[in-house]
Parts: C-alpha cells; structure tokens; sequence
C-alpha cells in the first residue's frame, strides 16, 4: 500500500493533468468561436452587399430615385 504523501502527489498530478486537458479545450473552443464569428460576419455582409444591389437593380427603387 503507497504511503499518504505517494497518494497526494498522485492525486495533484491529476489534477494539474485534468486542469491543463480542460484549459487547453477551452483554448480550442474559444479559437473555433472566433473562426465562426469571423464567418459569420463574412456572410452578414456578402447578404447585405447582395440585398443593396438587388434593391438598387430594381425598377421601382429607380422611379423613386426619380420622384425625389
């Protein structure tokens, strides 16, 4: 049977491994967050730009544009 100090290294070896494995997912999840908002704000802004054409290829945003 191990000794109580063998016991409590072991146990603070887990922890740092489980405290490293968690803050290391994080890190990863935090990055892959990043890359989607960056993505997604790619996108946003190609569906606008293409709204905006749209409206302004229309013919009746034309003959308002005449009206004023």
């Amino acid at each position: 049977m191990k000794d109580l100090n063998e016991m409590n290294l072991e146990i603070e070896l887990i922890k740092k491994d489980i405290s490293d494995i968690k803050n290391n997912h994080l890190k990863h999840i935090e990055n892959d967050m990043r890359d989607v908002k960056i993505e997604v704000f790619r996108f946003k802004y190609a569906v606008w730009g293409a709204l905006v054409i749209f409206i302004l290829m229309t013919d009746k945003f034309t003959e308002l544009l005449r009206l004023l």
